[in-house]
């Protein structure tokens, strides 16, 4: 059988020929690479699977097509920036699907639902900001594979400090060269790209 899809902790069970109790305790040991879903249960993907086999030399064939397509997430209110960011971000990268909101509500409900590689983050926005998204994110973020990246307008150095205390890997002005800013994002997308990627 060829696995494709993210696989249950019993599934990953079954394959190693041990227990869910062994799988979990791989997970909780950082071991074997997982995420939780909306509903706090594990999924692997099969890539993970194959890392975590061929590392602890366990003699189990295991084939697998790693289909899992490159997500980014753009939550951002001013509507004519996300558009030019997600315009400039797939010219550099072509096979990346690239989603955006103005929202961000609706932006912690699309990082549960499509589990993006990369969410780029503005900080003033109406509702809910980008500190709430991102302490939001903390509870998450340890079983959670997904980069944020800040973009504001309004850097100054009591926000960098804030920001410094949260979970976002990268803060970018919003100001600077866009090229310079689609770059800083490739490279961080391309450290995420999975085995066979």
């Amino acid at each position: 059988m060829t696995y494709k899809k993210p696989l249950s902790v019993g599934q990953v069970a079954e394959i190693c020929r041990v227990s869910k109790k062994t799988v979990l305790n791989w997970i909780y040991d950082g071991a074997m690479k997982a995420y939780t879903t909306h509903g706090g249960h594990y999924r692997v993907w099969p890539a993970n699977i194959k890392r975590f086999l061929d590392k602890s030399g366990m003699d189990i064939p295991f084939d697998f097509v790693d289909d899992r397509t490159t997500n980014i997430l753009i939550i951002d209110d001013e509507a004519d920036y996300a558009q030019m960011l997600k315009s400039a971000i797939i010219s550099e990268l072509p096979s990346v699907d690239v989603t955006t909101t103005d929202d961000g509500y609706e932006g912690l409900m699309l990082i549960g639902e499509i589990k993006p590689n990369l969410v780029i983050l503005d900080i003033k926005m109406p509702r809910l900001d980008g500190f709430q998204v991102l302490e939001l994110l903390k509870a998450r973020k340890p079983d959670h594979e997904t980069k944020v990246v800040v973009v504001s307008g309004y850097l100054d150095e009591a926000t960098k400090a804030q920001l410094s205390n949260t979970v976002a890997d990268q803060i970018l002005d919003k100001l600077s060269d866009i090229d310079t800013m689609v770059r800083t994002i490739a490279s961080l997308v391309r450290e995420e790209k999975p085995v066979g990627g």
